[in-house]
């Protein structure tokens, strides 16, 4: 009987393995698959719900927050960040042209067109605005890449490729079709980095429970560690208003000459 019930959970534990997503042979995977794969993963993530915990290391600045995470349909993402005790700290909202972000210490709130602030850091994160929604998303725009080596590094693929100014290491996990770690280079010089790990299936893809992004010369590093995430639920259009009080001040930024580097 032992026996018995222990073949009955060899067999169960068989049939809940997923099978590797790409075979790890380069022979037999193209790049172009690989690519295409990637980009099959990220589109399966139409919306987010998560509550996570968030790392920042710079020369200026090192802590930890709380976040809570919408992000919906490309557009829209809201991130509600609080400190030790759940002591609010600010909401920022990022749409398609337009972001709002409430300053619950100083009770003000600042508004402005996102491309005006493409390339510009937002709070004391080593992130641009631009960032962010990938960021926090786990995505990647890798589409229109020039692919200038192709090989297996370990257990892992490998793509040196370029796009426009930039050149780019990655490095892609087989087994969930996702990248592991990603490099941006400028003239051969690390100017980004990106990693994922602690993979989970769910909803039918795999998403990291960590994302990591580090700016080498900048002695910028900052985290996201998910405790909580639910994928591809209806999350209403209401749930991305921040409410602000009569007594906020407001500033508009698009009204203020641009700085370098804006930190509200």
């Amino acid at each position: 009987m032992p026996i018995r019930i222990f073949s009955i959970f060899i067999i169960l534990l068989f049939i809940g393995c997923s099978s590797p997503r790409f075979v790890l042979d380069k022979d037999k995977v193209t790049f172009s698959e690989l690519l295409a794969g990637i980009e099959a993963e990220q589109n399966k993530i139409s919306s987010l719900s998560g509550q996570s915990r968030i790392s920042i290391e710079t020369t200026e600045f090192s802590g930890n927050f709380f976040a809570d995470i919408l992000y919906n349909d490309n557009d829209s993402l809201l991130i509600n960040i609080s400190g030790p005790f759940g002591i609010g700290v600010g909401k920022l909202f990022l749409g398609e042209n337009r972001f709002i972000f409430l300053n619950q210490f100083s009770n003000q709130f600042y508004s402005g067109d996102t491309k005006n602030f493409k390339n510009k850091n937002f709070l004391q994160f080593p992130l641009k605005i631009h960032e962010i929604s990938n960021f926090f998303t786990g995505k990647e725009t890798i589409n229109n890449m020039k692919i200038l080596d192709y090989d297996l590094d370990g257990d892992l693929f490998f793509i040196h490729g370029k796009n426009g100014s930039l050149n780019y290491n990655i490095w892609i996990d087989n087994i969930t079709g996702r990248i592991k770690k990603i490099e941006y280079l400028n003239q051969e010089k690390i100017i980004l980095v990106k990693e994922y790990d602690r993979f989970f299936k769910i909803d039918n893809t795999y998403f990291p429970k960590h994302i990591k992004l580090s700016r080498p010369e900048e002695k910028q590093v900052v985290s996201v560690y998910y405790n909580r995430i639910i994928l591809n639920q209806k999350i209403m259009p209401s749930e991305f208003i921040i409410k602000i009080s009569d007594s906020a001040r407001q500033i508009d930024l698009n009204l203020i000459e641009l700085e370098e580097q804006v930190n509200l």
